[in-house]
């Protein structure tokens, strides 16, 4: 809907002489309206209003969102309308609409200024144009985007990115840096065995057992198939093995319940690479070797570059 910046006095009187066709009229259009006073009093709204906020017409006419949403929402609406009312024209703007029944809606509000017979700022008329479906829609992408779908974690081209984040704040700080590759010792024999099921279950327990051992500032990535990717910033290589074993053993000692008689023991093999000034493929690289060390040494190790 095109507004525009100011209604002049003679539409204003046009309407408030056609009143019940006007209130007919909006109230026929599918998306909610309003009308507030220079104070941010409801003047009156549509019936797509009324059933957006699921307030009746009679209870809102008169009132101010103060009265009718929490402080905190109150607030941003008040501030929105003073700044038009101070700067009269057209405003824009997206937020968040909470009925009295707690329903939470994201909203673009497109608003406008009216003028009284004098020529003075006497109020705004408001459209709502929800937007909560677009929202979850780009949260979702984001979301796909960013995390494995299997196991939460970073995938691998996020971890990547962030990695890189990590690793030019370590080189310009001087800091340590850490990265452990790991894999499921055989994996394949997990599916072949016991199904695809199980081995996407195999991979959520391993991923959740490294968001319980590590850090709120290490960097867990679901890498490839079976391998994971652990950043750990500010980790030099001693605490590097020592993290690494523990988990290591934390991990062989923990069973997989797969029934109430059956149960999955996994072990992981673990790479280390330690930051000395080399480039981060070549940091991640290291650490794949250091990896392939391990799994040469029987699984269930964990062998630095």
């Amino acid at each position: 809907m095109n507004m525009d910046s100011s209604l002049d006095s003679d539409l204003i009187s046009y309407l408030s002489d056609n009143s019940p066709m006007l209130q007919y009229l909006i109230d026929t259009l599918p998306v909610p309206i309003f009308y507030k006073d220079r104070d941010g009093n409801y003047l009156g709204c549509n019936k797509a209003f009324e059933d957006f906020i699921k307030i009746e017409r009679r209870k809102l006419i008169g009132r101010s969102a103060f009265e009718l949403f929490d402080r905190e929402l109150a607030e941003i609406y008040h501030s929105a309308d003073q700044a038009l009312f101070e700067n009269p024209g057209v405003q824009n703007y997206e937020s968040v609409v909470r009925s009295t029944q707690g329903d939470e809606r994201y909203v673009k509000f497109h608003k406008t200024s009216f003028v009284d017979n004098n020529n003075e700022v006497a109020g705004l008329i408001g459209v709502i144009f929800d937007i909560t479906a677009q929202k979850r829609l780009e949260s979702k992408l984001i979301e796909q985007a960013t995390y494995d779908d299997l196991t939460g974690l970073y995938n691998r081209r996020e971890g990547l990115h962030r990695m890189g984040e990590l690793y030019e704040l370590t080189r310009r700080n001087k800091m340590h840096l850490a990265v452990l590759m790991l894999d499921v010792d055989h994996f394949k024999r997990v599916n072949d065995q016991y199904g695809h099921q199980i081995g996407d279950q195999a991979l959520q327990f391993i991923a959740d057992s490294l968001r319980q051992t590590s850090r709120q500032s290490d960097i867990l990535v679901r890498y490839g198939g079976e391998e994971f990717l652990l950043f750990l910033p500010d980790v030099a290589e001693g605490d590097a093995v020592t993290f690494a074993e523990r988990y290591r053993k934390m991990l062989a000692a923990k069973a997989m319940r797969l029934s109430k008689s059956q149960q999955l023991h996994l072990t992981v093999s673990i790479g280390i690479s330690c930051y000395r000034r080399q480039s981060l493929t070549d940091l991640i690289h290291e650490a794949d070797i250091a990896l392939y060390e391990a799994k040469s040494r029987d699984r269930n190790n964990v062998c630095s570059y």
